[in-house]
């Protein structure tokens, strides 16, 4: 007895499930640096497992390679800096140990999506994400606020993972089997029409398409950011939402090859269409974290696009063009998935940093928050790395990812629906670039308002987070070099599956 109690009261001590969810993050990237080892030695850069004795295209299939690998180290990544941040960000919340299982739930849920190599495997992953993404929204359910917000995320995620299951259940029937590499030559041998694979193409991006927030099926997110806490909603712009753009990736040019079927022309749509859209209406917001909601948005908008070039240059030109058309592809692809990286790190910087000022102004009004990073000159000026990093000002990160696809949209010059496309990509990236130095001047300029004269620089736990979110998107900017050739891997994996 007079041992057993003071263990007890040792593991009722709230910060140590934090540590031991800093100690899960650490051993699962530690493990994830192994597998790329495999990935890495393998000849044909790919690493295959299957549950038991059951194989493709039947039973339970993991697939590792760069591409996975690479989105596996980006949420394993901000999972850790998150938990840090949450050690004194949560400290007087109720509730933690619901709060750190279902964080480690979710970074779960993202790192199986990564390495699941069939569809069915890939959908209860992303059923462990969402539910779990779903109730910490709703963490602090004493307020009215995050209720009716996971409720909303709740209603439309679970209709597009119903669309999701839908259209698996469509290629079931053809194909007799949920393996993406065997449900491929299913369909290449069954060739049904191309009416059926736009249906079905149509329904696997609007089915993940929620998760990512593509316009229209965004609404969920602007709710989301304010009502969660920042560290939540710094994983919710950082990498959940890229889980859906990981799926749309993934399955699109695994299932619907792109040198068969063109998917790219509807991706560059919809990513016109979402970064336009949402650069409108960041500009009526007042509140920090719906304007950054709404910022996260447009990158998706950025992202989407250049798959769709790259999808675009490998359907019209590789039957003439096939080096052209690959080196394009590579350029737009690994420069959307370099956006990828930079989105994350920038947009979990901006959140974590706009949790610090929430922390201490108790507002989340930008009237109300001028002049702040003056008081916290810390996360102030890491709040502004951030800003000019997704604003893509040279020479910090967010610029070269930009640049890529920017530069893959020209370079098919005679196709005037690209260059029409790429100069409203451009256009939007000005646009956005505007605000971002608006709210940087309000933050940084301007002098104190009342309610932040008193604010404090947050605790060093809070802080160390964001600092080293701020180094990687100078150094990477400084030396993308650091950056490019993984993403260009991926690239390559993606197109080369």
């Amino acid at each position: 007895m007079p041992i057993i109690t003071p263990l007890g009261r040792v593991l009722r001590f709230e910060k140590l499930r934090g540590i031991f969810s800093i100690g899960v993050f650490t051993a699962a990237i530690y493990y994830i640096y192994r597998l790329q080892g495999e990935v890495d030695a393998s000849p044909s850069k790919v690493v295959t497992y299957q549950l038991a004795e059951y194989s493709p295209p039947f039973g339970v299939n993991y697939f590792a390679d760069p591409l996975s690998v690479f989105m596996a180290y980006l949420f394993a990544g901000i999972g850790l800096l998150v938990a840090v941040y949450s050690l004194t960000y949560m400290a007087h919340d109720t509730g933690l140990d619901k709060y750190y299982a279902l964080l480690l739930a979710m970074v779960a849920g993202m790192v199986g999506v990564a390495f699941a190599g069939d569809l069915f495997n890939l959908f209860i992953f992303w059923e462990v994400m969402s539910v779990s993404a779903y109730v910490l929204v709703a963490h602090r359910k004493h307020r009215w606020e995050p209720i009716e917000a996971s409720f909303k995320y709740l209603v439309m995620s679970t209709f597009g993972s119903l669309l999701f299951l839908y259209a698996m259940s469509f290629l079931y029937g053809i194909t007799g089997t949920l393996n993406m590499a065997s449900v491929a030559e299913g369909l290449r041998l069954a060739a049904p029409p191309d009416v059926v694979l736009l249906f079905l193409a149509a329904m696997f991006i609007c089915g993940f398409g929620v998760t990512a927030s593509i316009v229209p099926f965004h609404t969920w997110l602007p709710d989301a950011h304010p009502a969660a806490p920042a560290s939540i909603s710094a994983m919710l712009s950082g990498v959940v939402i890229k889980v859906g753009i990981y799926a749309i990736y993934r399955v699109l040019f695994a299932v619907f090859n792109p040198l068969i079927f063109d998917f790219g022309t509807v991706l560059i749509l919809f990513g016109l269409v979402t970064m336009t859209v949402a650069n409108l209406m960041a500009l009526l917001q007042r509140d920090i974290k719906r304007l950054l909601a709404y910022s996260s948005i447009v990158n998706i908008g950025y992202i989407l696009a250049g798959a769709g070039i790259g999808a675009y240059a490998l359907s019209y030109y590789y039957s003439t063009a096939p080096a052209f058309a690959t080196l394009v592809a590579v350029l737009a692809i690994g420069g959307a998935l370099f956006h990828v990286f930079n989105h994350a790190v920038g947009k979990g910087l901006l959140f974590l940093c706009s949790g610090c000022f929430i922390h201490e102004a108790r507002s989340r009004d930008l009237a109300e928050l001028e002049g702040i990073g003056k008081r916290m000159p810390w996360t102030g000026v890491s709040f502004s790395i951030g800003l000019l990093t997704l604003a893509g000002v040279p020479p910090l990160s967010g610029f070269w990812s930009k640049l890529f696809i920017i530069l893959a949209g020209f370079n098919m010059a005679e196709s005037p629906f690209l260059v029409g496309a790429t100069i409203v990509i451009v256009l939007n990236s000005i646009f956005a670039a505007v605000y971002y130095i608006w709210v940087l001047q309000r933050i940084m300029l301007k002098a104190p308002r009342p309610m932040v004269e008193a604010a404090r620089e947050a605790s060093p736990v809070m802080v160390a987070p964001i600092v080293i979110l701020a180094v990687i998107s100078i150094v990477v900017g400084i030396w993308p070099g650091l950056i490019i050739p993984i993403a260009e891997s991926a690239a390559h994996a993606l197109i080369g599956w």
